[in-house]
């Protein structure tokens, strides 16, 4: 992995980002969503700064919220939420069409949420629930939905399994304080879902918790464009076991920056403890992520704070290894490179495109 381009600058209010929702590379244009600005930031391969697309209000070229986006037939779709619509743009910014997202009659528009377009404009939807919702059933599958342009459900084409990745703080009292959390990838269970940027496929990855050391497998299962299963791959690994060091960081992590009384602080404390202290083995897939040239990228754990790429041709077989770079979350991947999301000391977000070197 070669570093080459980094976009984003503390410096500069125009090319500096702030929280990335999502990122799109289509011909010589990168476009980043910015979910707190309620925009879209473009820049060029070479990280020059080109302008913006939308803005925060109701009418059109205009957002509500920024929660999705993606590609369709050459164009960026980006998903307002809070508006319940797709808007749709062309490369240069110039606002093409709209359109309602629409569900089941059973499915409030409120919250259906978009996890991708495939190539014949059918939609993936999930169902949103509420934080306490999921925390009362994190084992309850929930379904991944498609429906037609015109709210017709056409079928399930998969259930998540397992989701575990919320959880409810609190202090134990019916009448104390409550909050909940959502954990990071590579502490919960919760199966994983990536959609191709371009709706050539999607593909689901399912990780249950390692009972023990030795060989276990997990199941990636690839869909094509029609939603129709491409290929099924039973994936081996070997678990990472969870050692006492790295729950009393985790713990110190979640801790910082906390404020309250001390009674509640010791509460917290006492409630992280028991939620790192029931993971004895780290879910063998940190992410999943397609890439444009058919590949699935499986990030494995190889240690509590070290993972690799490993990679996948568009027929599920293992083609190469890729060692991971610096921490970071995988936004685009294609044949030639990819571009990661990382921080600053100072937690400012940039990103880097990475060249692939193959030997």
């Amino acid at each position: 992995m070669e570093r080459t381009v980094t976009i984003g600058s503390v410096f500069d209010a125009e090319s500096g980002l702030t929280a990335v929702g999502g990122v799109l590379v289509e011909g010589d244009r990168v476009f980043v969503a910015q979910p707190y600005e309620r925009r879209l930031r473009v820049f060029s391969l070479t990280g020059d700064f080109l302008g913006f697309i939308g803005r925060g209000g109701e009418g059109p070229s205009e957002f509500r919220s920024v929660d999705r986006i993606g590609l369709h037939e050459g164009l960026v779709w980006v998903q307002d939420a809070d508006r319940h619509r797709l808007q749709y743009f062309d490369t240069e910014g110039r606002s093409v069409s709209s359109a309602p997202i629409r569900g089941h009659p059973t499915l409030w528009p409120s919250r259906a949420y978009v996890q991708g377009i495939l190539a014949d404009g059918t939609r993936l939807i999930r169902e949103t629930k509420s934080m306490s919702e999921l925390v009362e059933s994190p084992r309850k599958p929930i379904p991944v939905l498609r429906f037609d342009l015109e709210g017709m459900l056409r079928d399930t084409v998969a259930m998540m399994a397992e989701r575990t990745d919320i959880v409810r703080l609190s202090d134990g009292r019916e009448t104390g304080w409550e909050s909940f959390t959502i954990l990071p990838k590579s502490e919960s269970f919760g199966s994983l879902l990536s959609v191709a940027p371009d709706g050539s496929g999607f593909v689901v990855v399912h990780r249950e918790a390692a009972t023990g050391p030795g060989t276990h497998t997990f199941r990636v299962i690839r869909f094509d464009a029609r939603a129709d299963t491409a290929w099924v791959h039973e994936v081996p690994y070997e678990p990472v076991r969870v050692f006492d060091e790295w729950r009393s960081r985790r713990v110190e992590k979640a801790m910082g920056g906390g404020a309250g009384n001390r009674n509640s602080e010791t509460r917290r404390r006492q409630a992280w403890e028991r939620i790192v202290g029931g993971l004895k083995f780290f879910p063998p897939v940190g992410d999943v992520k397609l890439g444009t040239d058919g590949t699935t990228w499986l990030r494995l754990l190889t240690g509590d704070d070290s993972s690799e790429w490993r990679v996948l041709d568009e027929f599920g077989r293992f083609i190469a290894r890729v060692e991971a770079p610096p921490p970071g979350s995988m936004e685009w991947v294609d044949a030639e490179s990819l571009w990661l999301l990382q921080q600053s000391e100072l937690d400012v977000p940039y990103l880097v495109r990475y060249v692939i070197r193959r030997p």
